[in-house]
């Protein structure tokens, strides 16, 4: 076997075995301590611990004075699990809960902090692990991080190793979780005309939110879909008793082209006069990134770049003015999928991309 075509079989079969090592660590949202433990001890030792908090970590090589910060982020947390642990290889995939979002992009951030340990690149690379990503808004730990860390403001370019398919994705979308609830009457079931049902109020009241069409919004160049959903209703106390009290969870996706007062302005219009709103949480969209990084990113791939029709950690860098971006090698629509997994053509793509713009010379993205 030719030495090029060796070296590509042994990167996939580390990247591979990385990634199940990872898969077969349970770590639903919450319950990280075994997986967080267990990467803590593969960051190469000669990298500093910038920050270490409430499930955010960030290592870093040594910095120099002058040279291009890129933070590699990855999440470790998962959904919880479908049947799908422990994982396996099958089908040149490696299969398992997580797989894709995001344990095959963490394996492939582990990997190259490694290996650049080794070889240093040309552009300075700090690693980030983190969990509580599948976790509501006011879980999320990076606001200490932003709080606590020197190092991270210095970011040229964060790289987030969410599942993208191997293209970029740029921006992301703001995420409103709300209750809408329902006023009535509670009675007895016998006897419903003396009672004023509340779900019945839900049910003709959510028609309007039901019947929304997704609003597509031109962003920079990339096309986003706002959208609203209904993801949950709640009622009643007991199979006797008409309820007297509906409550429906809505989740609000919206492009980078509003602000987060403006998403819930926008939502609070959709409210029936007698129901009320209560929001629960709104964490804010990414703007859309075009620098001289990214220029670099997609020039080390020959990436296609699209929107990010969900909500990242890069709206977590971009809030704060840093430039944020998704790469990884997960498919999107495997995300918490069953049968999630991930190919390993992807992680060795991913890997090679990420590894080729942090080592070739450092052009226009120079500060």
């Amino acid at each position: 076997m030719p030495r090029y075509a060796a070296a590509v079989t042994a990167l996939a079969d580390r990247l591979a075995a990385r990634t199940l090592e990872l898969v077969d660590i349970p770590s639903q949202s919450g319950k990280e301590a075994a997986i967080r433990e267990h990467l803590l001890g593969l960051v190469p030792p000669s990298w500093s611990t910038e920050f270490a908090g409430d499930e955010a970590f960030l290592f870093a090589s040594p910095r120099r004075a002058g040279v291009p910060l890129i933070v590699l982020a990855a999440h470790y947390d998962t959904v919880p699990a479908q049947g799908n642990l422990p994982g396996r290889i099958a089908e040149r995939a490696v299969h398992g809960l997580g797989a894709s979002d995001m344990k095959g992009g963490l394996a492939v951030a582990v990997e190259l902090a490694r290996d650049l340990d080794a070889a240093p690149a040309t552009r300075d690379v700090a690693l980030l692990l983190f969990g509580r990503e599948e976790l509501p808004a006011e879980q999320n730990p990076l606001p200490a991080l932003f709080a606590g860390s020197r190092l991270v403001h210095e970011t040229t370019l964060a790289v987030v190793l969410e599942p993208t398919d191997l293209t970029i994705q740029a921006g992301c979308l703001g995420n409103v979780v709300a209750h809408l609830t329902f006023h009535g009457t509670s009675g007895h079931a016998a006897r419903p005309w003396l009672a004023d049902s509340a779900l019945e109020r839900a049910v003709r009241g959510l028609d309007r939110i039901f019947r929304l069409e997704a609003r597509s919004a031109v962003v920079n160049g990339l096309e986003f879909q706002e959208v609203v959903s209904v993801t949950r209703l709640q009622a009643g106390i007991a199979d006797n008793v008409i309820p007297g009290e509906a409550t429906a969870t809505l989740n609000f996706r919206y492009p980078p082209d509003r602000d987060p007062a403006d998403a819930e302005a926008y939502l609070a219009g959709l409210v029936p006069g007698d129901a009320t709103l209560d929001v629960v949480s709104n964490a804010p969209p990414a703007r859309v990134v075009d620098s001289p990084a990214v220029r670099a990113l997609r020039r080390a791939g020959d990436l296609e770049i699209g929107p990010k029709q969900a909500w990242t950690n890069v709206a977590d860098f971009t809030a704060r003015g840093l430039d944020a971006v998704n790469f990884g090698p997960g498919h999107t629509a495997l995300a918490h999928h069953p049968d999630e997994h991930v190919s390993i053509a992807a992680l060795v793509t991913a890997y090679d991309v990420l590894h080729r713009f942090l080592t070739t010379p450092i052009g226009e993205d120079a500060p």
